[in-house]
């Protein structure tokens, strides 16, 4: 037998021996969904009346920027006595550029924990296969799919945003963006910095404006009324790509969002700054 055929044989006498030590690598490192509580965690914080957020993190083993992160729609100053902080178990589950973890309390239902999150109800059922809404177990983590809000810089492309439709499931199918009502003929502005890659006229969204971001991510404006940009204008600053038209959805003033990520259409919710409550 020459030296290769001996090799080979080895070879295929080792393989199933690799592909068992790496089964059993993967089984003995726990999934970020399974890990267990701290000892003595308590998932919830009642603010104190005049308690900032700086106020609670000092009391608390977690940042302030993570107790923010993680309670993004309570940005008033002082914090509402009137309604509870959810609580972060670990720094390493509320992260920057996302995404989040989250365990699941008595009386939470996906509706109400993507309300609090300010992301779209469909990306966290996304976020999660196999999760059943009317079904959910206490005590189960799930992944909450904020992406990067912290650090991307984004903005909204209306200075007071009134979401009528987000990324959602509808009659007609999913709706991959975010219909806003604006006033009429409002200025309407990119999310980032970018290169305008589209400025025209698109079937079924009238005048329309795509902008490339960093990221390969791309923004898009649809209904404008009138446009201020053209094609290869780099965009920096605020300067606004176009006004607002006529929303067909709503049949009121206002702009069809979409964002994109490598060419998919992604919740923009999940991106863009939180809004905040409101009472």
């Amino acid at each position: 037998m020459s030296l290769s055929l001996e090799f080979r044989s080895c070879w295929r006498l080792f393989i199933p021996f690799l592909i068992l030590v790496l089964v059993l690598a993967g089984c003995s490192t726990p999934s970020r969904l399974d890990t267990p509580p701290p000892s003595g965690f308590q998932p919830f914080y009642q603010p104190q009346p005049g308690e900032s957020f700086g106020q609670v993190a000092h009391r608390l083993p977690v940042s302030e920027a993570e107790l923010k992160r993680f309670n993004p729609r309570s940005q008033e100053t002082p914090l509402n006595s009137s309604r509870s902080l959810r609580l972060p178990e670990r720094s390493s589950d509320v992260p920057a550029e996302g995404p989040y973890y989250y365990r699941i309390q008595p009386g939470d239902t996906l509706s109400k924990l993507a309300q609090h999150f300010h992301i779209s109800l469909l990306s966290l059922t996304q976020a999660n296969p196999g999760l059943q809404p009317e079904r959910l177990g206490i005590g189960q983590r799930i992944i909450i799919p904020v992406e990067g809000r912290d650090i991307n810089g984004y903005r909204w492309p209306v200075d007071n945003p009134q979401v009528r439709i987000n990324f959602s499931h509808q009659r007609w199918g999913v709706h991959q963006g975010l219909t806003l009502e604006t006033e009429p003929r409002e200025e309407i502005f990119p999310i980032a910095p970018g290169q305008v890659v589209f400025a025209g006229e698109m079937r079924g969204f009238g005048r329309v404006v795509i902008v490339e971001h960093s990221g390969r991510r791309q923004s898009i404006y649809g209904y404008c009324h009138a446009l201020f940009v053209e094609e290869r204008n780099r965009l920096s600053g605020r300067h606004p790509v176009c006004s607002a038209g006529h929303q067909r959805q709503i049949n009121q003033p206002g702009i069809y969002f979409e964002l994109r990520e490598e060419g998919r259409a992604v919740s923009p919710e999940n991106y863009l700054p939180a809004l905040p409550w409101k009472d």
